[in-house]
C-alpha cells in the first residue's frame, strides 16, 4: 500500500519541531546580539579599554552566531523545498514506479 503524496503526521511533527528549535535559537541570538551591543555601548561610554576589548569580541561572537543561525535557516529551507519537489527520496534512487 502506498502513503498519499501529503505530509504524513511524523513528517508534520518533524516540520513543527524544527521550526520550535529555529525559533528557540533565533530568540537566543537576538538576546545575545542586544547584549553584546549594549556592551559595547556602555564600555566605550565609560572609555573603559579593557573591559571593551571583551565587549568587542563577544560582539563579534554573537554577530558570528546570528550569521551561523541565517545560513542554518537558509539551508533547512532548501533540504525541505528539495524533499518537496523530489517526495524525500534520495538523489541516486531514480523515479517511483
Amino acid at each position: 500500500m502506498t502513503h498519499p503524496r501529503g505530509e504524513t503526521s511524523e513528517h508534520a511533527e518533524r516540520h513543527a519541531t524544527h521550526r520550535a528549535v529555529l525559533a528557540v535559537a533565533l530568540l537566543f541570538v537576538l538576546v545575545t546580539v542586544a547584549v553584546s551591543t549594549g556592551l559595547v555601548v556602555y564600555t566605550a561610554w565609560l572609555h573603559d579599554v579593557t573591559n571593551g576589548l571583551f565587549a568587542l569580541l563577544f560582539a563579534i561572537l554573537s554577530s558570528r552566531a546570528a550569521l551561523s543561525w541565517c545560513l542554518w535557516h537558509h539551508s533547512r529551507q532548501q533540504s525541505f523545498s528539495y524533499q518537496q519537489v523530489c517526495g524525500g527520496r534520495k538523489p541516486g534512487e531514480g523515479p517511483i514506479p
